[in-house]
């Protein structure tokens, strides 16, 4: 029996309809039987976390042992990044299951020639998604520039416009194979909204009450909230809503600006010289002055805090949060919101995000948990999960390819970049040959210039990140058996980050329910990569662990619910 795979990303023209019919024909020739399909749509390159359907088949091949293999159209359905390629194909080939092609064939790596062959296969997908990536990026940074003919504004790469903006299509001509052209344009909205026009209601938040009043984002909030204006994705608003409205590349976009290229594909914003600013790109609510003079209020008002706090806020976002159960680990039962960082006299808790940003809309009363309670209990947890899956030599084994594969992610992506510092040279002196004939069009040359040695700069300053990286520590069996042993030591010692996504191999969610007072963990029966070589036990089978933390005991009613 086999699994087939079929994946279509925004580069493809074939469909996964297409994929799953040549699969199914192909399928009796290589006596194969299908036993389900398994697809999804996304790209493959550097994009892993994504493809959920894709783990999903993993899983399944892994425990089922009747599974002899995946089918997939070509092998760039599979995988294209060649290092994460090679360890999928190699955890598949420990639970003794093949990988085949309907278009590529069959081969077997321990030979030569089928190691020749699966070596040229891995650098063609891999070669295809970086040109696809750069041509995509170069194609995005000239589109959001380009105006449109008939309208004059600018044209826009997707994603959700920001609030008070309305998004929509235009016909623009037919491209080679016949197919029309549609574009992306922005305008007011001008949905009613309590007897008003949304993008109204924009222009009186930004400029009558945050500019004029200097009104709070908590006054703010609760103004909006007792009107009945909706919010973007919420029934209530909140203030972390608020603040990302108040943004400086949210204010451009209100003045009219178009801004891209702002956040990395990580979600860390880039700095303020690396995004694509273009003037006059849609309809304004605010002039570019009112934009500047908000920042100004911004500013003051943050200092204001950050002197109120004395420090505090200073020292969070310095050290980053220390709040181990963030990020949607630890959510309220009753409304599902995720459980917020919260300081009540001098002492750190979660509370429930509903109660700390609207007063407590859309849930009830709101309650706060200790954060050293909460935690030490899920530590707790993972530690027993931990010492009970895992054996030494395995460990040792897993954190070593890990380690191994990230250095060689890293020299991989040198090469890449001193490649692409190639280019840019080429490039550069090609245009500087070009004006040195006598090109006329003297102005783009200029810009060329000027945009390579931007490029360049950027593209300098990630070479010297990576090159910065450390090699790999060696590590010994009694190592590994030392951290067995010290287990929350060994968590204690690591950067949030770490201990951050170690927990995640463990716990899946934490959930409170504020009306009995539990707090429920559900733990993954087992953490992805430390399952002993003859078991079959799905990972996402979930076993849930309940903690009584009542009142009185690391649980405590908060002082402003409703």
């Amino acid at each position: 029996m086999f699994l087939a795979y079929a994946r279509v990303s925004t580069d493809d023209q074939m469909t996964n309809e297409s994929q799953i019919s040549d699969m199914e024909r192909a399928a009796p020739g290589l006596h194969i039987k299908i036993a389900r399909i398994y697809e999804e749509s996304g790209s493959a390159f550097n994009d892993e976390d994504k493809r959920v359907e894709f783990r999903k088949m993993m899983e399944h091949a892994k425990r089922e042992p009747s599974i002899e293999g995946i089918l997939v159209h070509d092998f760039s359905r599979f995988y294209r990044e060649p290092l994460g390629c090679a360890e999928a194909k190699r955890e598949l080939k420990r639970y003794r299951v093949r990988l085949v092609s309907v278009s590529e064939g069959e081969w077997d790596p321990s030979t030569m020639s089928g190691l020749m062959k699966e070596t040229l296969t891995n650098f063609k997908n891999a070669s295809y998604s970086l040109d696809v990536a750069f041509h995509t990026t170069k194609g995005m940074r000239s589109n959001v520039s380009r105006r449109d003919p008939e309208i004059g504004h600018c044209y826009k790469n997707g994603g959700r416009p920001p609030w008070g903006f309305k998004a929509y299509n235009v016909e623009r001509g037919f491209d080679s194979r016949g197919k029309v052209i549609c574009k992306t344009l922005w305008k007011l909205d001008d949905s009613l909204v309590a007897d008003r026009p949304l993008w109204e209601w924009v222009r009186h938040v930004l400029v009558d009450l945050r500019l004029a009043k200097r009104a709070s984002l908590d006054s703010i909030r609760d103004y909006l909230n007792e009107r009945s204006v909706p919010a973007r994705r919420k029934s209530f608003w909140s203030t972390s809503s608020l603040y990302s409205l108040l943004q400086p590349n949210t204010l451009l976009q209100y003045a009219g600006y178009a801004v891209w290229n702002v956040h990395e594909k990580s979600g860390r914003k880039r700095h303020a010289s690396e995004w694509v600013v273009v003037e006059d790109a849609h309809p304004a609510i605010i002039n570019l002055e009112e934009a500047q003079a908000i920042t100004e209020v911004n500013e003051l008002q943050g200092r204001r805090w950050s002197d109120k706090s004395k420090g505090r806020m200073a020292e969070v976002r310095s050290k980053g949060s220390p709040y181990l159960l963030s990020g949607g680990l630890f959510v309220c039962r009753r409304c599902g919101e995720n459980m917020t960082s919260h300081i009540n006299r001098g002492r750190r808790y979660y509370l429930c995000g509903s109660s700390a940003y609207r007063r407590g809309l859309g849930c009830g009363e709101g309650f706060q948990v200790r954060k050293e309670d909460i935690e030490r209990a899920v530590v707790d947890e993972v530690g027993r999960m931990f010492k009970s899956c895992s054996n030494s030599k395995r460990l040792r084994t897993l954190i070593s390819n890990e380690l191994r594969t990230q250095a060689n992610q890293d020299r991989t992506e040198l090469n890449a970049i001193n490649d692409e510092l190639a280019r840019m040279d080429k490039e550069t002196a090609n245009i500087r040959r070009a004006v040195k004939d006598g090109l006329d069009d003297l102005e783009w040359a200029n810009s060329e210039l000027h945009r390579l040695r931007a490029e360049r700069k950027q593209m300098e300053a990630r070479r010297s990140r990576t090159e910065k990286q450390p090699e790999p520590p060696a590590l010994s069996l009694k190592d590994v058996e030392n951290y067995m042993q010290s287990f929350s030591e060994v968590l204690a010692n690591g950067t949030k980050e770490e201990r951050r996504e170690f927990i995640r191999l463990f716990v899946k969610k934490v959930e409170l329910d504020p009306v009995t007072g539990d707090i429920m963990i559900t733990l993954l029966s087992r953490p992805p990569g430390l399952r002993s070589r003859d078991t079959r036990t799905p990972a996402s089978r979930e076993t849930g662990v309940q903690i009584g933390l009542v009142a009185g005991a690391g649980f405590e009613p908060a002082t402003f619910g409703l």
